[in-house]
């Protein structure tokens, strides 16, 4: 049980990003508009470039997300404090439920709406790989994987790279993209179910992570990537 709660650990930044990626695909050709889900570095720079235009109402909208982001993820660290050891499950499950609620409501509100609500469970889910406060993995720091990436790459050409950690990099980079590309697909199948298939994602990873932690009685196992 011990390998397996290693290995499933090992695993779950890459799921995590494939779930970000479908969420920001499925939000962004939504609204058609540039606004993120989980993405909060493109989504900086849409505001920025508003507020340069001068376009309040615009403006408005990715302040609202960011500001909604932030909550998610304060929400998800105040489960972590005070569920402890079962900290990811809880979280992945409380996400779930989010997922939930943003699918049942996109039939009765706009979607923006609807952004605004899984942005708040994009937030939560970057706090199921919380190390400790001062450590925390951002999932979707896309440029932080390719800079890393190109690092390695320079440290490689002279004999000092590490083949395993570039190939880490690669993999998370490329599940984010993967989920993106699946999102995508979804949007132009079976846009009317655009939600289900992350919210399916989110809710098999809470019930393995709350099983793994409840059959596994030791301290937690921190996971690095």
């Amino acid at each position: 049980m011990l390998n397996e709660r290693r290995f499933f650990l090992s695993l779950m930044p890459y799921l995590l990003l494939l779930v970000a990626g479908v969420v920001d695909s499925v939000g962004f050709l939504h609204l058609k508009d540039g606004v993120f889900a989980s993405f909060m570095s493109g989504n900086s720079t849409h505001l920025g470039m508003m507020l340069s235009y001068h376009d309040i109402p615009q403006a408005s909208i990715y302040i609202a997300i960011l500001g909604i982001f932030i909550i998610g993820a304060m929400s998800g660290e105040l489960i972590a404090l005070s569920s402890r050891r079962f900290y990811r499950g809880v979280v992945m499950a409380s996400v779930s439920v989010v997922l939930l609620f943003a699918t049942i409501m996109q039939y009765y509100v706009p979607f923006l709406a609807v952004n605004f609500i899984i942005c708040y469970a994009m937030g939560m889910q970057n706090i199921a790989l919380r190390l400790t406060i001062e450590k925390a993995i951002p999932l979707t720091y896309a440029t932080g994987y390719l800079v890393n990436i190109g690092r390695l790459l320079a440290l490689a050409i002279v004999g000092k790279g590490e083949k395993k950690r570039l190939l880490q990099y690669l993999g998370l980079w490329g599940s984010l993209i993967s989920g993106a590309v699946i999102g995508g697909t979804i949007m132009q199948t079976i846009p009317q179910y655009s939600l289900l298939p992350p919210l399916a994602l989110t809710v098999s990873i809470a019930i393995t992570l709350l099983y793994i932690e409840h059959t596994q009685r030791s301290t937690p196992i921190d996971t690095e990537l």
